[in-house]
């Protein structure tokens, strides 16, 4: 591997660029308002999708998280940011949805999509864990990636916290109406599910202390996965009593990560991911 920088340039440092091709390889820089990785192994490239938002950070939008270990991986990262995340907005969370009467999750993608295209003569794969979890999946039923891996997601914008989905309708709606059966399809995986060509490689990771998006998000996807005969789908299980919904540490997550893509974290790094010991696939979901 050819040598690069100790840390990614932080998002307020980061040099922009027209094209990614600008970008020095083991370097990252700003192009078309996303953060992008440039890592040398052009077989793979990682759509990274960003979760809620802490109020303090907001005035610092654009957020882009994460971005501290892309680095780490072989492969470019392209860090997806959400337009509806705005530094003079209070939304801490918008799931990439758009609002009803504008872009649409498909168009908001489209920029990070193209740029990922680019930077890779392979697979495009998703990742994301909570509200990027959700946009991760989205992109899987929309058919836009190759491979996606979702830790802890959520699956139904309508299943969350009362007070971040009533804060985040009353954006999305931008006028006070009822919800229509499209509106229902954008904020569901599973209302996206007919749209599926049940080609991407997906894998759902979920906490079972996390009882909110084990049994309110994970466990109705899986059932309607089963329901389809859907195969491209697995869903596996850990058990972290501490942690609930957080995500697995940065060396767990990694491992998740160099797991369901071999090679995906650069040889210097390898060493330092920690494996789950209570991961284990959850074998019929669809009879849970």
């Amino acid at each position: 591997m050819s040598e690069t920088t100790e840390t990614a340039a932080s998002p307020k440092d980061a040099k922009v660029y027209s094209t990614v091709q600008e970008i020095p390889e083991g370097t990252a820089g700003l192009v078309e308002g996303q953060y992008v990785w440039k890592g040398e192994d052009r077989s793979r490239v990682f759509i990274f999708f960003c979760g809620a938002v802490s109020g303090k950070m907001i005035p610092l939008s654009p957020i882009f998280q994460r971005w501290k270990w892309v680095h780490k991986f072989s492969h470019s990262v392209v860090i997806a940011h959400d337009p509806l995340i705005k530094s003079s907005g209070k939304l801490q969370l918008a799931w990439y949805t758009g609002t009803n009467n504008g872009a649409d999750f498909d168009e908001i993608v489209s920029v990070p999509l193209r740029l990922a295209r680019s930077l890779t003569d392979g697979e495009v794969c998703a990742f994301g864990s909570s509200g990027g979890g959700f946009a991760a999946l989205m992109a899987t039923v929309r058919n836009h990636v190759d491979s996606t891996l979702a830790i802890n997601p959520q699956t139904n914008v309508l299943r969350y916290h009362p007070h971040m989905r009533e804060t985040f309708l009353r954006t999305y709606l931008e006028e006070p109406k009822s919800l229509q059966q499209s509106d229902y399809e954008r904020l569901s995986i599973s209302g996206s599910l007919w749209r599926y060509y049940d080609r991407c490689r997906t894998q759902v990771v979920v906490n079972t202390h996390d009882s909110l998006h084990y049994n309110s998000h994970v466990l109705p996807l899986s059932r309607a996965v089963a329901q389809q005969n859907l195969n491209s789908f697995s869903f596996d299980t850990y058990d972290d009593k501490k942690n609930g919904h957080n995500p697995p540490s940065m060396n767990r997550t990694l491992w998740l990560i160099n797991r369901w893509w071999p090679k995906a974290i650069a040889g210097p790094y390898r060493k330092e991911v920690q494996g789950m010991k209570s991961l284990k696939t959850l074998k019929d979901p669809g009879a849970v």
